[in-house]
């Protein structure tokens, strides 16, 4: 009998450990049930677990002059010294010209909202100009790196250097230009990523032919010169890194040229390389449909690569979500890519479905283990991502969405968002972000009222379930600012102007004899 109460009780305990293991697990941000798998619309759809807050969008303006330009991309943040509440959100613009937009921004904790204190362009006069800056990376040393995601042989400022193809160091507290690193090659770069040892550098020619890279700088923090390897080998076992020459401008301009000289391995667009918290290198060919994945025998002295494979992609998944399972194509378009807290591997997805997926840390593709996290609007792309060191917060943009969408979202700041123009996000699991004040007020609604047309321009109507005496309006802001405040007669019919005030949510509190009928939450467009 003590055996069997014993073995009963640790299954037990065993029991309480799973679930709250499961619970402790699903905090974090890659914690969701899949959305269904649906065709684009005019929303942004992502799990009800999360929720979003606008950052910027394409023509706001920056505070030290100019708007934000069109096509946000790259949506990188720079710690302050590892804070995750406070550091620099840098955003690519991948035009013609392009550019680089660098926002000083901090995390409210009262309001648990992002704020822009400041933001500036960057001039690239000094490097002869940019064009198409599209993905990029954040160095060891808090650095920003900007792709240049064009390729042009012209050389008009005369430095013996192509124009375009290259890769930009950015200081992101002066928000200057550091300088092209021509040593890391002249070609279309999607992005790069830079080991811990603060020397080696990955990356891809996002071309068709394009080839995959190793660059081992001569000194750690300093990317100006170095020797540059191209991967020549099997797409699934192994391969070894040949060197090419890199010492002088002539090299440096003629990347994809050597690099097909020496019969390196060819794919059809490689668009970002991450390394993963299993130190091994993962890079998405967009072509191929496909997220590979290799070991490098040492990422400074070595020159063999093993266990080149497929990680995920090229097939098709079933996905389990709140309203059933579906299976979906991978589809086209993998681009960029990013590692959560927990090891997942976020892929987000230009073409095809234009998806945003999440690849579990446990997946393989016997076993797979994908999901989907969001549902990006008609027209559009996810593009950019990367997250705080907490790995609480998810930064990134949407590109290009149809002018014609109408989503009237609203934020976790109130902001009513359409979705119709380019925009730059952060994302959080719902207790993470978003005004206290609110999820306060909604604690004691009742729904006793009808309340329309909702969203408005200002002019609302409100029907009581009943005639109430000595009825109280107030209308305040969501950080609790009182706007409106007055008596009305007994009545079961309101009418409310609140034309004059500015576009965004607005909490609206009846109250009778000082007991609260109703709050209800209006919105102003």
């Amino acid at each position: 009998m003590v055996n069997i109460f014993n073995t009963l009780f640790l299954k037990f305990i065993f029991f309480i450990l799973s679930i709250h293991c499961i619970q402790t697990s699903a905090q974090g941000i890659g914690g969701f049930i899949s959305v269904e798998p649906l065709p684009q619309s005019s929303n942004f759809i992502i799990p009800s677990t999360h929720i979003y807050q606008k950052i910027i969008e394409e023509g706001d303006t920056l505070t030290e002059g100019g708007y934000l330009p069109k096509n946000n991309d790259f949506t990188g943040y720079v710690p302050i010294n590892g804070n995750s509440r406070n550091g620099y959100l840098s955003i690519n613009s991948e035009s013609t010209p392009g550019g680089v937009s660098i926002l000083d921004i901090q995390f409210n904790q009262t309001t648990k909202l992002w704020e822009t204190t400041r933001s500036q362009s960057v001039n690239f006069d000094s490097v002869g100009g940019t064009a198409r800056n599209c993905s990029g990376t954040i160095t060891p040393w808090n650095t920003v790196i900007s792709c240049e995601e064009s390729i042009s042989i012209l050389d008009t400022n005369n430095d013996n250097r192509n124009d375009l193809g290259w890769c930009i160091e950015i200081n992101p507290v002066s928000k200057t230009v550091i300088d092209k690193r021509w040593a890391l090659g002249n070609f279309k770069h999607e992005n790069i990523v830079v080991h811990d040892n603060e020397r080696t550098v990955y990356e891809g020619a996002d071309s068709d032919p394009g080839y995959l890279y190793k660059f081992v700088a001569e000194n750690s923090q300093d990317l100006s010169k170095g020797s540059l390897y191209v991967y020549r080998g099997s797409k699934n076992g192994a391969g070894n890194w040949i060197l090419i020459n890199n010492t002088t401008p002539s090299d440096q301009n003629i990347t994809l040229t050597q690099s097909a000289n020496v019969g390196a391995t060819v794919f059809r667009g490689i668009e970002d390389v991450e390394i993963g918290p299993d130190s091994l290198i993962y890079f998405a060919v967009k072509g191929e449909n496909s997220v590979y994945r290799f070991k490098d025998s040492d990422p400074i002295s070595g020159t063999t690569v093993t266990q080149m494979e497929t990680y995920v992609g090229n097939a098709s998944y079933i996905i389990e979500h709140e309203n059933g399972a579906t299976l979906v194509d991978w589809g086209t378009g993998n681009d960029n890519l990013a590692f959560d807290g927990d090891s997942n591997l976020w892929v987000l997805q230009d073409g095809g479905n234009n998806h945003i997926w999440l690849v579990e840390n446990n997946h393989t593709q016997s076993s797979p283990k994908v999901k989907i996290f969001g549902l990006t609007p008609k027209g559009a792309e996810p593009t950019g991502i990367t997250f705080t060191p907490d790995y609480k917060f998810l930064f990134m943009s949407i590109q290009h969405p149809s002018s014609s969408n109408s989503a009237s979202q609203i934020d976790a700041a109130g902001n009513i968002i359409d979705f119709n123009t380019n925009i730059s996000l952060v994302i959080a699991r719902k207790e993470n972000l978003g005004d206290s004040a609110l999820s306060t007020k909604k604690n004691v609604l009742k729904e006793h009222t009808s309340f329309y047309p909702n969203p408005s321009t200002g002019k609302f109507n409100i029907k009581l379930k009943k005639t109430y005496p000595d009825i109280e309006i107030s209308v305040s802001t969501l950080d609790g600012k009182f706007i409106v405040r007055k008596k009305i007669n007994a009545t079961n019919e309101i009418n409310l102007d609140l034309s004059k005030e500015l576009a965004g949510i607005y909490l609206i509190e009846i109250k009778s004899n000082n007991r609260i009928i109703d709050v209800i939450k209006a919105v102003m467009k």
